[in-house]
């Protein structure tokens, strides 16, 4: 016990002796802990992360904007590795992806869980999340994004070169090495309901990352003293780096794809570039004929407006008139047919913008009639409630109505509450196609939100529709779904529609509410 004793009291002598010599050495007034600090610290200051593909990010949020995307719920269990040579945050760096292209358009909201997504699948907690669709209002996700990092191939390619040369009293080297890794990403689009994958959504998108090096070195004898030196220097691409540009590039192309915008004009390119114009021709020949001739009838029915007659997917002597007129303007073989050309034409905006710049005279045009009439055949949207064509509903019921159109066409519905405060229903983010099949009911409000009266007053419903593109007002675009609109009534949304669109039809409810 007492050799212990004596050992213990050793211990705060030593570090007696060591604080003394401390501050011999550096002064009384120095801060030991604080110097370490400095000396441990990063001398890189941080920096924002900029990629190749920052600037089409907001370019998308743009085209997003234009194209009256917005309000689509979206998930993902990231993009894991199948390789296991890459270990990044792909889940972050997506969400970091999907902000920047939000900003201004609220295209897409992003629904964050957690478990269950092993593999890069989203499995059981995806079925848990449908099952607690009650469950304090959390919103449901209508589509996720999959994908995975699918190849990573070590010195896939590699190179080396060197020389040497030798002589009685000295010795040289140098040499230099190359090598490539490959890394693949894929990526597609899936509907969360009923987990089938959008065949037209997928990409596959490749990188190689160049890693290389050089060195020398030399020995030599003077006299009796040997001497000898060597340098090396290598540099290697970061596989972080890279993988993120892969991810923004694939989710430019998938969710491009999906949402159907023009998306390659953010990459740089247009229709003629080879890898766009492939992409376009296997599109185009995935289409019937049917679905071809409707194609060319909307555009050209719709922002173009050279086309007046019916969205059948049927040839007929009005529309070959018209895809002549386009076809000269756009400086192609004027035969009236729905060619690959004429497709991937009307595809690309930039080759439309020329051509639709004339379209703002219809500003001044009267609004349509109730209906368009073509030939025998009248498009025609019809909304009904569960009590009647002017219901009365108390305080605390539901609005229960159904909506739909006598042939293919495109619907946006607006609700007017007692306070004048307006909003878009449909499409929303539940329900985000604004495409209707013809005499097929869509229940509106659908999807995952309710409309419960608070209060005793006066409400509408209004909904605009066409059997052709719609163009939505300028004023209208950016506000998500749901949300209250920059407008002071139900009618200026109405008129603002019909100014912008001379064909399209509307229809309205006005409802009455009581206690």
């Amino acid at each position: 016990m007492s050799v212990f004793a004596r050992r213990l009291s050793v211990v705060p002598a030593l570090l007696m002796s060591s604080v003394v010599m401390a501050q011999d050495i550096f002064g009384a007034s120095q801060d030991i802990g604080g110097m370490a600090t400095t000396a441990a610290a990063p001398k890189t200051p941080a920096v924002k992360t900029v990629t190749n593909f920052s600037q089409a990010l907001r370019c998308m949020d743009e085209l997003f904007l234009a194209y009256g995307k917005s309000g689509i719920v979206i998930t993902s269990a990231g993009i894991p590795d199948e390789t296991g040579k890459v270990r990044t945050g792909t889940k972050e760096m997506l969400i970091s992806a999907l902000a920047k292209m939000t900003v201004k358009s609220n295209a897409f909201e992003f629904i964050d869980f957690h478990g269950g997504m092993g593999g890069g699948m989203v499995n059981d907690d995806l079925a848990r999340l449908f099952e607690a669709t009650g469950d304090g209002g959390r919103k449901m996700p209508d589509f996720y994004l999959r994908g995975s990092i699918t190849q990573m191939d070590d010195n896939a390619v590699r190179k080396n070169a060197g020389f040497g040369i030798s002589l009685p009293f000295l010795d040289l080297g140098a040499s230099k090495d190359s090598a490539y890794d490959v890394v693949s990403m894929d990526m597609s689009i899936g509907e969360a309901s009923t987990r089938k994958i959008l065949a037209n959504t997928s990409t596959s998108n490749t990188m190689v990352i160049t890693k290389g090096g050089k060195s020398g070195e030399g020995g030599g004898k003077l006299g009796k003293v040997g001497l000898s030196f060597n340098m090396d220097l290598s540099k290697s691409e970061g596989l972080g780096a890279t993988t993120r540009t892969l991810l923004e590039l694939g989710v430019i192309e998938t969710l491009g794809k999906f949402t159907q915008v023009p998306y390659w004009r953010c990459l740089d390119a247009d229709i003629t570039n080879p890898v766009i114009r492939e992409q376009a021709l296997e599109n185009f020949d995935m289409l019937k004929e049917k679905e071809r001739i409707e194609f060319v009838q909307r555009k050209l029915a719709g922002t173009l407006g050279m086309y007046k007659g019916p969205i059948d997917g049927a040839m007929n002597a009005a529309l070959r008139e018209a895809i002549m007129e386009y076809q000269a303007k756009a400086q192609l073989l004027a035969n009236g047919q729905v060619n690959f050309d004429t497709y991937a034409s009307l595809l690309d905006d930039t080759m439309n913008l020329p051509l639709s710049a004339p379209a703002k005279a219809q500003v001044a045009r009267p609004a349509p009639a109730p209906s368009t009439q073509y030939g025998n055949e009248a498009f025609s949207v019809n909304m009904q409630s569960d009590r009647g064509n002017q219901p009365t509903y108390k305080v605390g019921d539901f609005l229960n109505m159904t909506l739909s159109t006598s042939g293919n066409g495109t619907v946006f519905c607006y609700y007017e509450d007692a306070g004048k405060a307006v909003a878009q229903i449909f499409p929303n983010q539940f329900f985000p196609n604004s495409n209707l099949r013809p005499r097929t009911p869509v229940r509106l409000p659908s999807g995952g939100f309710k409309i419960r009266f608070d209060k005793p007053g006066k409400e509408r419903v209004a909904c605009v529709a066409a059997d052709r593109e719609i163009v939505m007002p300028p004023s209208l675009k950016g506000t998500p779904t749901l949300a209250p609109l920059p407008v002071r009534s139900l009618d200026e949304v109405i008129s603002l529609y019909r100014l912008a669109n001379p064909a399209a039809v509307t229809t309205n409810l006005d409802i009455t509410v009581t206690r």
